[in-house]
């Protein structure tokens, strides 16, 4: 794992040598504000967890435009095959390539911080709340950063990662809901496999280790299929 860390700053360059991710910051900053100022002027309350709901749902959406290069596009241009000439594993490469685009998620989720302390400003703010929120952000979007790398090995189109990643992570948004419809078992294991779930103990403040290993088992599952995707195309 040697080589993961200077690969990993190479990613994280990469990002802000392209539009894509100036145009990304740009469009989450506006929206997060926008929707900030709704909910602090609707619930007239100190309060963040409106606006981490609706932040939540945008990052998860943002994650498919930060991932869907990584991959597909490196192998549409042979960059990927020369890169895998030199000493490196296929572990590494896709570590580092996730801990790039985690890096620059927590990079454009750092601002925000303008809001706890404006919130803090206004009344006396819930720290527990704050921490669990962000906790919660933090691992929501390094699975849905997880999927859309997954999405973004499997084809050598941007657009086609992008658009697959944004279909599985919506529908892991979405899976919840179904339950719904049934009742039971499959009631119970469509909420468990759903998003929304897990996520809403963290805006709640609370912190369950079953969630928490929700998240993190579902990223470590997704990476590992990444890496599998590499391994079968170097033998090829």
């Amino acid at each position: 794992m040697r080589n993961v860390p200077a690969l990993t700053w190479r990613e994280v360059n990469g990002y802000f040598f392209t539009p894509l991710a100036y145009v990304i910051l740009t469009l989450f900053l506006g929206l997060s504000g926008f929707i900030f100022y709704l909910t602090l002027r609707q619930s007239e309350t100190a309060d963040l967890r409106g606006w981490m709901y609706t932040a939540f749902f945008i990052l998860l959406l943002a994650a498919p435009m930060i991932t869907m290069r990584l991959l597909a596009e490196e192998t549409r241009s042979g960059a990927l095959e020369m890169l895998m000439t030199v000493p490196v594993t296929e572990t590494e490469v896709v570590l580092s390539k996730f801990l790039g685009a985690l890096l620059f998620y927590l990079f454009m989720l750092a601002p925000s911080i303008v809001y706890v302390i404006i919130v803090a400003l206004l009344g006396p703010p819930e720290p527990g709340h704050i921490l669990a929120g962000y906790l919660g952000l933090a691992l929501a979007g390094s699975l849905a950063l997880s999927v859309g790398l997954f999405c973004s090995s499997i084809t050598r189109n941007q657009i086609v990662a992008a658009v697959s990643a944004l279909v599985a992570v919506l529908f892991l948004w979405l899976i919840a809901y179904a339950g719904d419809f049934t009742g039971g078992g499959v009631a119970r294991t469509l909420d468990y496999l759903g998003l929304v779930s897990h996520m809403q103990g963290f805006i709640k403040g609370l912190i369950d280790l079953r969630d928490v290993g929700y998240f993190v088992s579902g990223t470590a599952l997704f990476l590992f299929m990444s890496v599998k995707v590499l391994e079968s195309r170097r033998w090829r």
